[in-house]
């Protein structure tokens, strides 16, 4: 069996589509005949991911907030009747800030920080695994970030713990509902050239951006675990740029 043929027909949810590597896997996933759904906070930015697809399926676009439990309850509800089956649950909305040490780290970006990579990991999870339970199947893929890994001093205190955090939850939760037929992949990208970039205090230059790793490149393997059959499951896969260290 290809890639393609375990991806062609299957419903996918995506939370976080609007841009980076959400956008790209989306598409990626929709060019294979998958059925997508994206879901994010800017209806404006997914529209403009799913305008970017023009081979036949269109892709659905629903407005959500991962700290919102109950924007989450409507959008999960709205995926049921739109599409039915949740196959695949794709989770890639996070942010940073850009203060980041401990010394500049302000509390409002703590909780920010906390309430979106982390609470909102939670949130997206536990709806998404009470579908999964009571079908007895699903996939779910947590893009995640070697910040989860590894304490990335560029990457700020704030963003590391809630990225820790999410580490914990998905391999937890990965164990748990092995014997349900859930499988939960924790993808840990290095870094890539998405729009989180802009947020640092000095924003790289063009030069570095075509140096490290494309949204494109973490879609490929976003793809590819969704194409592999259900008796497969990768706990955790670590993805980054030939030149980042990782150590």
């Amino acid at each position: 069996m290809s890639a393609l043929d375990g991806v062609e027909n299957k419903n996918v949810l995506l939370i976080g589509g609007g841009s980076g590597m959400g956008q790209a896997s989306a598409l990626a996933l929709a060019e294979s005949g998958a059925n997508v759904a994206i879901a994010g906070r800017r209806m404006k930015m997914l529209k403009e991911t799913a305008n970017k697809f023009g081979n036949g399926n269109e892709i659905l676009c629903k407005d959500a907030d991962v700290t919102d439990r109950e924007s989450l309850e409507y959008l999960f509800q709205w995926f049921d009747q739109s599409m039915g089956k949740l196959d695949f649950l794709i989770h890639a909305a996070g942010i940073n800030v850009a203060m980041r040490s401990m010394q500049e780290l302000d509390p409002k970006d703590w909780d920010r920080l906390i309430d979106i990579n982390l609470t909102g990991s939670y949130n997206v999870l536990r709806l998404t695994l009470e579908r999964m339970r009571a079908q007895k199947n699903g996939l779910v893929i947590l893009i995640n970030s070697v910040a989860g890994r590894r304490s990335v001093p560029l990457a700020g205190i704030g963003y590391n713990a809630s990225k820790f955090g999410m580490s914990g939850l998905g391999v937890g939760v990965a164990e748990e509902e092995k014997e349900n037929g859930i499988r939960i992949t924790n993808l840990y990208p290095g870094e890539v050239n998405t729009p989180i970039l802009e947020n640092r205090k000095q924003p790289p230059s063009v030069e570095h951006r075509e140096s490290i790793l494309q949204p494109e490149d973490v879609a490929s393997v976003v793809h590819h675990i969704c194409g592999l059959p259900d008796r497969v499951h990768i706990p955790e896969l670590i993805i980054k740029p030939a030149q980042q260290s990782f150590v």
